[in-house]
């Protein structure tokens, strides 16, 4: 698995000041820190996406990750274990 080596947390709601904000819906707020997985809630987009946007925000400079509620049902969950992992630095 792949670890981005900073912090990551998980299911958060409000990401603090310059913490990259990974999501898997559409806002209408547009910010810099902000990084879709998918804009569909689409999980598998979001599964096939997820280690590039980890690395993405690595490869930015970021110091912390948020990643806000994925469901853990079907792919979900998987996608929740390589997160949880990822955050295991």
């Amino acid at each position: 698995h792949y670890s981005p080596g900073i912090p990551l947390r998980m299911n958060i709601v409000n990401p603090k000041i310059n913490e990259a904000f990974v999501l898997i819906k559409k806002r209408k707020t547009k910010l810099k820190n902000y990084f879709y997985l998918t804009t569909k809630n689409n999980l598998n987009e979001a599964a096939k996406n997820l280690y590039s946007c980890l690395r993405k925000i690595k490869n930015e400079g970021y110091k912390s990750i948020a990643v806000e509620k994925i469901s853990s049902k079907g792919l979900g969950k998987a996608i929740n274990d390589r997160l949880y992992r990822a955050s295991k630095f």
